[in-house]
């Protein structure tokens, strides 16, 4: 049995937390705030603690100094009404074992304080961001459950050093996690470089990244310095970073495997000290299977992965992130401006080009508004908007998206009562297709698409004779 020690002003909120943990078998004391809890620590013996952040009097973030001299590295769970990422990154200075944001799931909050009891004891490391006053508040908004776990792991990519991929639709933020790590950084007082690879010539991406020797050049008479050269200290971001050639690909690994490159035409390696980001709008798996990406590159680069969420799945988010854009737009009344009814139809929308799409939307209406309340007749068409907001690189629709996409429809309508299972339902609509395909490709020959698909001539026409193929009709 533990001890564990809950600090919270709200009487339903301790008295949730005494309940629950109580449960689980632990002793537990509850105070209203920080000065209150420091006392208890000095005459009781506490295995762990749960922190509001926002206390009459000390905040939980001030006081946790106080606590980590007097009780070493037991484990904190901190409670904050709004998590942002400047809330993660003091979490992770802090070496809070992990944070809630109210209003959180009991079940949820049970499982955080088991796996933080569980993990009593351990050593934590010397915070890599030492200095309060250094961080930056990113511009990534969000208090949705997806977007808190981005910002978690902001936090923790800034206080390492180790090579990070940003998955994410285009015009979900990929750029602005990336600034987000780096001013976040021990590397934040040096350069910070992003670099659009689709925005380059193909056949000058090695030139710009890596440079070039006196004379490697036809018509150059000096050499010339890359990228990396002029990012020694600091970050790089390598956004689309599938579009490298694969000779550059090479370059990259033995930069991030030996911290050392060499320039077109010399001889001699550079040493070079700079942490790479990565970025990508497309899964760089299905790229790895057809070898147009290394896969020694890609798991040196994927070494610690932040997905980011499309809108879509974030949708409780537009109210604040329309708040956001107004503000930025100096518009009157930013927290009230937007009618329910538009509110709803944003919530309605597909959202192709993400965040992005909808700070477009928005500029688009503060136009029409002119100052008063947004109605949904001030937003663009949905069709306009996905075309325009798309962005300068598309994002390649891989097998994989469909596939879930597919599940996700499959659910939402899913009672469990169908005779027949996700699976069976999902090879009744693959299954005929790929193998009128492959019988097409192989000309109406069963043998050569029983070869092609892998399977047994008897297989292939069991299941032919299943979906009713006739190879006849296939022209």
């Amino acid at each position: 049995m533990s001890r564990v020690l809950v600090v919270d002003d709200e009487p339903s909120i301790c008295w949730s937390l005494e309940r629950l943990l109580r449960a689980e078998g632990h002793d537990v004391i509850t105070v209203s705030n920080a000065e209150n809890a420091l006392q208890v620590i000095d005459v009781e013996a506490i295995d762990a603690m749960i922190l509001d952040v926002r206390l009459p009097g000390m905040s939980g973030l001030q006081a946790i100094p106080q606590i980590r001299s007097k009780l070493g590295a037991i484990p904190i769970v901190l409670i904050t009404a709004f998590g942002d990422l400047e809330t993660a990154i003091e979490a992770v200075q802090n070496e809070v074992t992990e944070y809630l944001t109210k209003p959180f799931d009991l079940d949820h909050a049970a499982e955080v304080i088991r796996d933080a009891l569980a993990r009593r004891g351990s050593t934590a490391e010397d915070a890599a961001v030492s200095d309060p006053s250094a961080l930056h508040r990113s511009t990534l908004v969000g208090r949705s459950e997806p977007m808190q776990n981005v910002f978690k792991k902001i936090a923790l990519a800034a206080r390492n050093d180790l090579p990070v991929l940003i998955v994410g639709e285009t015009g979900t933020g990929k750029e602005l996690v990336a600034a987000a790590i780096h001013e976040n950084s021990m590397r934040r007082s040096r350069p910070y470089v992003p670099i659009t690879l689709p925005a380059i010539n193909p056949t000058q991406i090695e030139i710009e990244l890596f440079g070039y020797a006196r004379g490697a050049v036809s018509g150059s008479t000096e050499a010339r310095e890359g990228m990396f050269a002029a990012s020694v200290g600091g970050t790089i971001l390598l956004d689309e970073v599938g579009e490298l050639p694969l000779p550059v690909q090479l370059k990259l690994l033995r930069l991030l495997e030996q911290r050392e490159y060499t320039p077109l035409g010399d001889i001699r390696g550079r040493e070079c000290d700079v942490r790479v980001l990565a970025a990508t709008s497309y899964d760089l798996r299905p790229r790895v299977t057809s070898q147009q990406f290394r896969e020694d590159l890609y798991f040196r680069l994927a070494v610690f992965e932040i997905r980011l969420p499309p809108l879509r799945e974030r949708l409780e988010d537009i109210p604040l992130l329309c708040e956001y854009f107004l503000t930025k737009l100096s518009y009157p009344n930013p927290r009230s401006a937007i009618d329910p009814e538009t509110l709803n139809e944003l919530r309605s929308r597909p959202w192709r080009g993400n965040v992005r799409e909808l700070r477009n939307a928005l500029e688009h209406s503060a136009v029409l508004a002119r100052g008063q309340t947004i109605l949904p007749q001030h937003l663009p068409e949905a069709q306009q908007l996905t075309t325009a907001a798309a962005g300068t690189v598309e994002r390649t629709v891989t097998l994989t998206d469909m596939v879930q996409l597919w599940l996700k429809r499959q659910l939402e309508g899913d009672t469990g009562n169908s005779e027949d299972g996700l699976f069976d339902r999902f090879l009744a609509e693959v299954e005929p297709v790929l193998i009128r395909g492959v019988i097409e490709a192989s000309k109406g020959s069963r043998a050569a698409a029983a070869q092609r698909l892998g399977m047994h001539r008897a297989t292939l026409r069991e299941k032919m004779r299943r979906y009713g193929i006739d190879v006849d009709d296939i022209g």
